[in-house]
């Protein structure tokens, strides 16, 4: 369902891990409170958060379906989404594996290909 086997799941996951940790000290950091009150999050493992964002990125289902196959409302499909799109898209980034980007020029061309 998500285009990757087990091995490379797992592969990827040590990373997107990491990224994610990384991503939410960042973002509190400036907090007065400290975190882990309030409500639990529905996607509580890191295994969850990583095969939640890539069957949106392989199917790009709507936020209705992936509500239903997920079992919480679709405000919260679509906040996971945009939270852990750019913590996927980091990961891909430090993994060297993202698509390099369209050509503008022609010395863009000459340099990728030779």
């Amino acid at each position: 369902m998500t285009g990757l086997n087990r091995q490379a799941f797992n592969e990827l996951l040590s990373q997107f891990a990491d990224t994610y940790e990384r991503t939410v000290f960042n973002s509190l950091a400036n907090r007065k409170r400290a975190p882990g009150g309030g409500r639990k999050p529905t996607l509580r493992s890191i295994e969850e958060k990583l095969f939640y964002i890539l069957l949106y990125c392989k199917c790009y289902p709507t936020f209705d379906l992936l509500s239903v196959l997920f079992n919480f409302d679709r405000s919260c499909a679509h906040d996971w989404v945009h939270r852990l799109l750019s913590v996927l898209e980091t990961t891909l980034g430090e993994k060297q594996v993202l698509p390099a980007r369209k050509l503008r020029s022609m010395e863009e061309f000459t340099k990728r290909f030779p």
